[in-house]
């Protein structure tokens, strides 16, 4: 459901605010009009202030109409012009915020001279042609100053939006990549196995391929979930993940050990958060890639406002995936100002995370 604030962007946006001010300035030539005034005054007058509703959505269009009338009305009836003479602000001020510069600029100029023109039918002296000259010099400036903010608040808002969608299908890639392709891919595996092996437990491999297979199938309905409500994503934890990653390899067949020089469960929740996302693609690539005949371990340690972890393992074959999860754990990392990096050397893969420590964690108990 869209909030408040950006209902009223969007309704502030749709040009409504130029089609009220064209419709304010009309009631003022209503309001000013007279019985004895030309018969041509009110249809010069609406003509004008039509245009300037108009250029809300069709710029040059509406600015053309809006001078066109305001010209006829300035040669017809000079003497009774009233509010359609402040029309081309209006037509300024949507050329300006929707990025229609040159016709902005032709309607400042056209504009101006007409209203010029039509005060300087009614001063005497110099200094009141100066005045006139300085008062509508000010009229048309304020609409290019408002339009101008409104085009940046609205460029701002457009990159912000941009961006927050950009995140959101990062996220959503990474989610994929993190729950689902590893049990796709473990499925496949077992499936081969099964096939190609006479002595394996069928039944076995079958019941591991179910529970993946529903695993799978609740990640994805929860992510269709949150894509369609737009709500996040449940947090995770760093202490729950290393937890989790420790018993999944233990049952895989690996010495896994995990050394900490801090209270895990002190971390920030946001870091935290990032932390176990990227700790639990770690332990999945230790299990994909890893050798279960060489120890691996994980290391968390908090020092000098950071906090660094690191993953390493024995490995057979060089990393030969598609990197996804890699650029995903690295993208997840400089979200919250962190770096990663990984390598492989000697028959070892090795995977060194650092991140700041946040003002919730400033102060991580050391054991």
């Amino acid at each position: 459901m869209a909030s408040h604030p950006d209902s009223l962007r969007r309704f502030l946006g749709g040009g409504s605010v130029e089609v009220g001010l064209a419709g304010l300035l009309f009631v003022m030539e209503l309001i000013g009009h007279r019985p004895d005034d030309p018969a041509s005054a009110l249809p010069l007058a609406f003509l004008t202030c039509a245009g300037a509703g108009l250029a809300a959505w069709h710029t040059r269009i509406g600015a053309a109409i809006s001078c066109l009338g305001f010209t006829a009305a300035a040669i017809v009836v000079p003497d009774v012009v009233t509010g359609s003479i402040y029309a081309p602000l209006v037509v300024i001020l949507a050329c300006a915020w929707r990025d229609d510069l040159w016709a902005g600029a032709l309607a400042s100029v056209w504009g101006y001279a007409l209203s010029i023109w039509l005060s300087f039918r009614n001063t005497t002296t110099t200094v009141e042609n100066a005045q006139a000259l300085l008062l509508w010099l000010g009229f048309y400036i304020l609409p290019w100053i408002l339009g101008l903010a409104l085009r940046r608040v609205q460029r701002t808002e457009r990159q912000r939006l941009t961006a927050q969608s950009e995140a959101q299908r990062r996220d959503t890639a990474a989610e994929l990549h993190d729950n689902v392709t590893h049990d796709l891919a473990q499925i496949i595996a077992r499936a081969q196995a099964a096939r190609l092996d006479p002595e394996a437990d069928r039944d076995v491999a079958l019941a591991d391929i179910v529970a993946r297979g529903r695993r799978a199938s609740a990640y994805l309905t929860n992510l269709m979930r949150v894509m369609r409500v737009g709500t996040p994503s449940p947090s995770v934890s760093l202490a729950e993940e290393l937890q989790t990653g420790e018993r999944t390899l233990a049952a895989a067949g690996f010495d896994m050990q995990i050394y900490t020089d801090c209270d895990v469960d002190a971390i920030a929740p946001e870091v935290s958060d990032v932390l176990g996302r990227i700790a639990r693609e770690a332990f999945h690539n230790i299990a994909h890639h890893g050798d279960p005949t060489e120890s691996c371990e994980a290391t968390v340690r908090a020092d000098k406002g950071r906090i660094a972890v690191s993953f390493t393992n024995a490995t057979s074959t060089p990393y030969g995936g598609d990197g996804l999860g890699i650029i995903g754990m690295r993208e997840r990392a400089e979200l919250i100002g962190g770096t990663l990096r990984t390598r492989l050397s000697d028959g070892f893969w090795s995977l060194k995370l650092s991140v700041p420590i946040t003002a919730d964690s400033a102060e991580i108990p050391v054991p």
